[in-house]
Order: structure tokens, then C-alpha cells, then sequence
């Protein structure tokens, strides 16, 4: 009886739908309403190998989602003596890429960008940890020959995530195509010298291969595209974006001999809700091509971390604090192992690549994030400082952020556009 008065009033108080958690129902079940199918048949091949841009046009016919980029080194003829790739070295070939979706606006994003994405956007770290080593393994000398490195492609519209995983963009919408720009770096100014400085001048400067592939996602019956049953010169279809992540900005950081503590007023904000800002930290040395000694994806710990809005603290990292407070926001904590080859001397280190999540939104949890819509904070015509400590002395660096806008993709009339 107790049991019986205890439960009818939770049951008054508490708001929600009622679910069936014993029998199957109406309640707990879902079905699909246009049954769609899978391929990945669509491939194209990069016309420039080396360093340059190649352009993919993917033609409005069906759902586009995820996109994986395919690099293989030239066979091994004695030319890679002396030298090495990093971990994930796929993506420091990016130097940047770009995507047009119809008419849309154009927007850039550089390759150690997209890998920061991939990293925060996986479910957990050992997921991002695996991405890292598909997206190429730790290489030296002779075992540089005939590597095969696979790079997932970041866009607006696609994630790596399994769980809440945004649906595919409908570019049957469209009248123009969906175009993708890559550029890439020269394989030899990625490579890592561990005989001296300066670049190892008998690696190889172009690719022996590379390829894109993509995944469409097909409605099994055309009849059932949206422009078939509505009217899209007079309506809209808005496909809602994960985020929106503005093109990195960068800061030079010159670190003294007598203060660790920098401070850095961040820039480069435009209309619309920011939902969190990603930090990442690199040496100078390490942030320039074709110097022997670029590692994009090596990034350093920043400690006593404080990010104002006009004077208002919104995020304070004390002592390196900042992995709890993102890992009890997240599925995993913000930082993964990386095998870096070392520069000047043979051999490898593997240790931890730390970024940092300043959130201004509420948490979003990744089974929904992809759909709900949690306000950001607007910030435009304001100081937006970061104070941190860098992690050694009289050493500078360069400091990342890339700004996560709430976004959405409108398709109308043959056309997208994004709205902020």
C-alpha cells in the first residue's frame, strides 16, 4: 500500500511521458519513414599529390555523410634515411580544406583544426586515440615506404561520432554540387629530421597516391525526396549543424624567463551563440612546415587557465584543473597519447596531447547533441581575454582557438545558406 501511495505521487509530480519499460509499444518504439540505403562507391582521386589543392565536386543527388581521405607514401628506395612521420601524420598533410555547399557561403579550416574536432567530438579517448593511429602510425626511416594513412574529413554537416550521429545532408536540395577543397603539404615538409635540423631533403615531396571516398545515403524510392512532396521555392528544410566551428585563430605566444603567465585577448568573433571555445597549445618550432620538426598534433598543458567576457570570469582552470571539470562534462577527458618522432636524435616519445574546453552552453550530451538546441553565449564587440601559464620557460608558442557556433544549414530553392 505504501509502495502504491509512494509511486501515484511521483507519478502526479513528475512531468514527462509515459513509457513502457516491460512491452514494446507506441511508446518505445521508432520506425524509419523513408527507407534509405548505404553506399561508399563514390571516389575520386586527388590531382595534386604534392603541395597544392585538389578540388571534389559531389553532384545533388542523395544524402551525403561521412567523408574519408585515403594517402600512401611512395615506395621506400633508400630516401627516407634519417627521417620520420608522427602519429597521425595523415592529418598533418592537411594544410587546409574548404567546403561550398551549393551556393553557400565558403568557409576554411585547417588540417590540425579538423583532427582538434575529431578528438573532441569521439565518444571516448580511446576512439580518438584509434582515428589518431588509422590517420596514420608513428613511422621511421625504411617503414615510411608504402604507408597508408586514413584521414576522416571534419565538415560542418558530418561527425566521427556513432552515437548521436547527425543525419546525412539531403543535396538532393540542391541544384549545384557540393564542393570540397583540399589542400595538402608536401610530404617531405611533414617529415621529422632525426639526424640534425632542417628538412630531410631526399624524402619524397609528393604522395604516391591519394584518394577521397564518400558515403551516401540513398532513399530507396526517389518519390519520397522532399522536393518531390513540398514545394521548397516556397518553403525551407533546415538541417541542423552539431556546431559550426569558425576557422582556428592563432596567437603567437613569447614566453619570458621571469613569468609564465601570459595573457592573450582572443579575436576574430562574428555574429551568433558561441557554445564553447577548444584551446590548444603548440611550440613555435613545432607549429612551422618543412622545418624537420612539425608536430600539429603534439600540443602542450596549459595550467591556471582563466577566460573573462568584459572582465566577467566564465571559466577558471586552476593547477590544470580543467580535465576533471571537461571530463564531467564529456565522455572522456580532454587529452590522448600521441608518438611523436624525436627531432635531431632517433627514436619516439609518447605522451599526452592536452586541449581544453572553455563551455559558455549548458552540458549537451552526445546521444542528442546533433538535434537539441542549448543557447551559447553571444559575444561580438567585446574583450575576450585568456590568462594560462605556458609550460616551460623562455620557449614560445602559438596558441589555438577555435570558436563552436550554434548553426544551422537552410535549404531553399535549389540553395543553402547558413544560419547563426
Amino acid at each position: 500500500m505504501q509502495n502504491d501511495l509512494t509511486e501515484s505521487v511521483q507519478a502526479s509530480i513528475r512531468p514527462g511521458e509515459m513509457v513502457d519499460t516491460y512491452y514494446y509499444g507506441e511508446t518505445n518504439v521508432q520506425k524509419q519513414a523513408y527507407p534509405a540505403v548505404v553506399n561508399t562507391r563514390f571516389v575520386q582521386q586527388f590531382t595534386q599529390l604534392g603541395a597544392g589543392s585538389s578540388q571534389f565536386v559531389i553532384s545533388p543527388q542523395g544524402g551525403v555523410s561521412d567523408i574519408v581521405c585515403q594517402f600512401v607514401t611512395p615506395a621506400n628506395s633508400g630516401q627516407y634515411t634519417g627521417a620520420a612521420l608522427p602519429q597521425g601524420w595523415g592529418y598533418s598533410l592537411i594544410n587546409r580544406l574548404s567546403v561550398r555547399y551549393g551556393s553557400s557561403a565558403q568557409y576554411f579550416f585547417s588540417g590540425p583544426q579538423c583532427w582538434n574536432q575529431i578528438a573532441y567530438e569521439c565518444e571516448s579517448r580511446q576512439k580518438a586515440e584509434d582515428m589518431l593511429n588509422l590517420g596514420g602510425q608513428f613511422l621511421a626511416t625504411t617503414a615510411m615506404g608504402s604507408a597508408i594513412a586514413y584521414v576522416y574529413i571534419k565538415l560542418p554537416h558530418n561527425s566521427p561520432r556513432a552515437q548521436g550521429k547527425p543525419l546525412p545532408f539531403a543535396s538532393d536540395l540542391l541544384v549545384q554540387p557540393i564542393v570540397l577543397t583540399i589542400e595538402l603539404n608536401s610530404l617531405q615538409s611533414i617529415a621529422i629530421n632525426q639526424t640534425g635540423s632542417g628538412a630531410v631533403a631526399t624524402v619524397p615531396t609528393a604522395l604516391a597516391s591519394a584518394q577521397l571516398q564518400v558515403k551516401q545515403e540513398m532513399l530507396t524510392d526517389s518519390s519520397d525526396q522532399l522536393a518531390r512532396r513540398v514545394d521548397m521555392n516556397t518553403n525551407a528544410y533546415t538541417f541542423v549543424l552539431p556546431h559550426f566551428a569558425q576557422q582556428e585563430v592563432t596567437v603567437q605566444v613569447a614566453s619570458t624567463a621571469s613569468s609564465l603567465t601570459q595573457s592573450v585577448n582572443l579575436t576574430g568573433f562574428r555574429a551568433g551563440e558561441v557554445k564553447s571555445i577548444l584551446l590548444w597549445l603548440t611550440p613555435t618550432a613545432n607549429s612551422t612546415v618543412g622545418n624537420g620538426a612539425y608536430l600539429p598534433l603534439t600540443w602542450q598543458l596549459m595550467n591556471n587557465v582563466t577566460l573573462t567576457y568584459n572582465g566577467e570570469i566564465f571559466a577558471r582552470f586552476d593547477s590544470g584543473s580543467s580535465q576533471i571539470w571537461n571530463a564531467v562534462e564529456n565522455e572522456k577527458v580532454c587529452a590522448l597519447n600521441v608518438v611523436s618522432p624525436n627531432t635531431g636524435t632517433a627514436g619516439s616519445t609518447t605522451a599526452l596531447s592536452y586541449y581544453i574546453e572553455a563551455p559558455f552552453a549548458q552540458v549537451n550530451m552526445g546521444y542528442d547533441r546533433e538535434s537539441k538546441l542549448v543557447h551559447g553565449k553571444p559575444i561580438l564587440n567585446a574583450v575576450v581575454n585568456l590568462q594560462f601559464d605556458v609550460p616551460a620557460l623562455s620557449t614560445s608558442y602559438i596558441l589555438h582557438a577555435q570558436y563552436l557556433y550554434n548553426a544551422s544549414l537552410l535549404c531553399s530553392r535549389g540553395s543553402a545558406e547558413y544560419i547563426f
